[in-house]
């Protein structure tokens, strides 16, 4: 192996003297290539090497290649890749549709006339190849609506001519082409200038972006660019009756977050109604006056044991990675202790014929409710805020709501709601409009039925809805949900008429009923809802506070009674005489339970002829027989005088028994002293001592004297 690596360099070694033999009159035979070394580009058409003899001509010529790095050699000839062309005193290679693999050493040789052969080298560097495709940043959030540059940095070559984005939408694995000639959405994108600027950045742009560039090597791509949309954050607080009433249980502000990526924190703020330093409520709030709910859509806030302090302005605060949002406020009014009452059935305007493009006024009105209602209109289940005023006359709430019509409002129902959070939904009623009088809807949905029953009561509730073609259909609803059971339907003169009934159970006490008429004619059934109030005794009240006392000094009692509806009456008395003026009553009123609670406190400075009699306290309701619930106490009074002596018999009582436990004392001492023979020293201690004895004749004269 050895001598064969010898034989070639030796054989290397005479070519390239061989190549300056000088000729037979002196002259001296060269062989030359140009470029002796070269460079091409990736991608150029052609690349030429020239080779030339001096000092004679060659008859034959000949161009082979040898990799740069290995001994390996091939003969070329021309063809698609080559050409090569021969002359006496020269030759040319050419080399077509440089790539990378034309990187090469080239050998032209030469024959002579006298056999001898000639050889030189010309090595060829290829520059360029694919190009190197570099994106930034990385990844970035953008905000709502901001533009965003991804910067394409595209080097090397043969040049580019070509700029391709790609795009993958979050959560898709489809990656689509991007279209830069959009110029609303993107600029940039070209080979000019690569990079990428996406314009008023939507949710829709949240993705994957990646650079392609091209050159007439290949195309080469970067990595990926993440964008992540961040939006405004949209924070919504709201109150179901923007009024509340010293002692109800519990308030609650709801508030609802939307929006990517979602919060991370939250809190409210109170700003006192006329003004003032606004109080944070941080986030984890929870003790026995507020909570606020754990929760990055729903942080709704809680108030409990509601006081007059508690009315003012409350905004709920979030911010996700970015920015901070806040809510529109939400004005909570504190009324004065009160008794609660369900607003009245909405009274709307009847349904109107119209013309397309007429400007047309619906008026919904709500009389009585403590607290006030709400009063608002709704069109497909969307509250309507757009057109409408709300004005208050005495006790009447009246929203009104103007529109311009257009084809859209034909056959369109609008429907009226009034909710102060009494009962548990909304009352509503329906109206429609239509274009042409000749459709026959049904008639507006009548309900009869009492609003108020025992617990266990046998309910009825009857709903009749006159007219329309084709006749309606009718169904009671609770809690959106169609009732299918304690159902009766009738049909008289055009009447269509469907009852329910059933046992009023607590679960039913202020639940909402609606009753829905639909013939297929308008875009939505026609509704008119009521309610029923289920009365139910309160709990057995407790009576608390002294039974022994000193004629002349105060006691105080107090008489508790939860869970009942209506609210209850507390009285209290000492056997037939009532106290009015001495007793102070609370009431609160529980809108979980929705019941009342009632307590009662009696300060009182009884006489001792009261004593042996019973202190009383009564809790009136209306349920049932509405007989009063009663707990008494049996009183002990005693007159100041038969209190001292009582006093004075006590301490001497306990005088004596100490005098006598000290006669014991003193008897026991002596007793040990004389007779004790077991002591050894005891004759030493009667020699040395004096017998005391004790003066009894001392104690006979002691007189007591009670």
């Amino acid at each position: 192996m050895k001598f064969v690596f010898l034989i070639g360099v030796f054989y290397l070694i005479l070519i390239h003297v061989i190549s300056k033999v000088r000729t037979q009159n002196g002259g001296q035979i060269s062989l030359k290539v140009n470029p002796l070394d070269g460079n091409a580009v990736y991608g150029d058409v052609s690349y030429t090497i020239q080779c030339t003899i001096t000092g004679t001509q060659a008859t034959t010529w000949s161009w082979s290649r040898s990799s740069i790095t290995s001994g390996t050699t091939t003969t070329l000839s021309s063809g698609r890749k080559y050409s090569i062309v021969m002359y006496p005193n020269a030759t040319n290679l050419t080399i077509n549709s440089i790539v990378e693999d034309d990187e090469h050493d080239y050998f032209c040789q030469a024959t002579i006339a006298i056999g001898l052969q000639f050889q030189t080298r010309s090595r060829l560097i290829v520059n360029g190849g694919l190009l190197t495709v570099a994106i930034s940043p990385a990844n970035a959030d953008v905000l709502q609506g901001q533009s965003i540059l991804i910067t394409c940095t595209v080097t090397g070559e043969p040049p580019t001519i070509a700029i391709t984005w790609y795009f993958t939408h979050t959560g898709s694995e489809q990656q689509q082409t991007l279209s830069t000639l959009n110029t609303a959405k993107y600029s940039g994108g070209s080979t000019q200038n690569p990079s990428l600027t996406v314009l008023n950045f939507q949710s829709s742009d949240s993705g994957n972006y990646v650079c392609y560039a091209s050159n007439v090597v290949g195309t080469s791509t970067s990595t990926y660019c993440a964008l992540r949309f961040i939006s405004n954050l949209n924070i919504t607080a709201s109150l179901t009756t923007h009024s509340a009433i010293v002692g109800d249980s519990k308030v609650t502000i709801t508030c609802t977050i939307n929006g990517a990526p979602p919060a991370i924190g939250w809190d409210w703020t109170k700003t006192p109604v006329d003004g003032g330093n606004a109080e944070i409520i941080a986030q984890g709030t929870n003790n026995a006056k507020r909570q606020i709910m754990t929760s990055a859509t729903n942080p709704n806030l809680n108030i409990f044991s509601i006081t007059k302090n508690d009315e003012g302005l409350y905004k709920c605060r979030a911010h996700n990675e970015k920015r901070q949002f806040m809510s529109e406020p939400v004005i909570l009014e504190v009324l004065e202790a009160s008794v609660r009452k369900a607003p009245g059935e909405p009274e709307i305007s009847i349904p109107l014929d119209f013309q397309e493009g007429i400007t047309l006024i619906l008026s919904c009105s709500s009389a009585g409710g403590n607290p006030p209602p709400s009063v608002v209109w709704l069109r497909d289940d969307i509250v309507i805020s757009s057109g409408t005023n709300t004005s208050t006359s005495g006790n009447v709430t009246t929203t009104t709501l103007t529109l311009t019509t257009t084809a859209d409002d034909d056959l369109e129902v609008y429907e009226c709601q009034t909710d102060n959070g009494f009962l548990q939904g909304p009352l509503v009623k329906t109206t429609y409009l239509v274009l042409n009088p000749s459709i026959n809807p049904p008639g507006q949905p009548q309900i009869i039925g009492s609003h108020l029953y025992d617990l266990g009561d046998i309910v009825t509730l009857s709903c009749s809805s006159t007219g329309g073609n084709p006749l309606p259909t009718i169904n009671w609803l609770r809690d959106d949900n169609v009732i299918s059971t304690g159902i009766t339907s009738s049909s008289v003169s055009g009447m269509i008429t469907t009852a329910l009934t059933f046992t009023a159970g607590l679960e039913d006490h202020l639940e909402v009923f609606e009753c829905q008429a639909d013939n297929g004619v308008l875009q939505k059934p026609l509704a008119t809802a009521t309610y029923i109030e289920v009365y139910f005794s309160p709990k057995l009240p407790i009576l608390t506070g002294p039974t022994n006392l000193i004629s002349g000094s105060s006691g105080k009692w107090t008489c508790s009674s939860m869970n009942g509806y209506p609210a209850p009456i507390i009285s209290m008395r000492i056997q037939d005489l009532y106290y009015t003026n001495e007793l102070s009553v609370v009431q609160s009123y529980d809108v979980i339970d929705r019941s009342y609670s009632v307590a009662g406190t009696l300060n009182l400075v009884p006489s001792s002829d009261k004593s042996r009699q019973t202190l009383c306290c009564d809790v009136s309701h209306l349920f049932n027989n509405k007989v009063p619930q009663s707990v008494c106490l049996q009183l002990t009074i005693n007159d100041k005088e038969d209190q001292n002596i009582i006093i004075y018999a006590v301490i001497g009582l306990v005088a004596v028994l100490l005098f006598l436990i000290l006669i014991i004392a003193v008897l026991c001492t002596c007793s040990n002293r004389n007779g004790n023979p077991q002591n050894r020293n005891s004759d030493r201690d009667v020699d040395n001592f004096p017998l005391i004895e004790p003066d009894l004749q001392a104690y006979k004269s002691v007189h007591w004297k009670w």
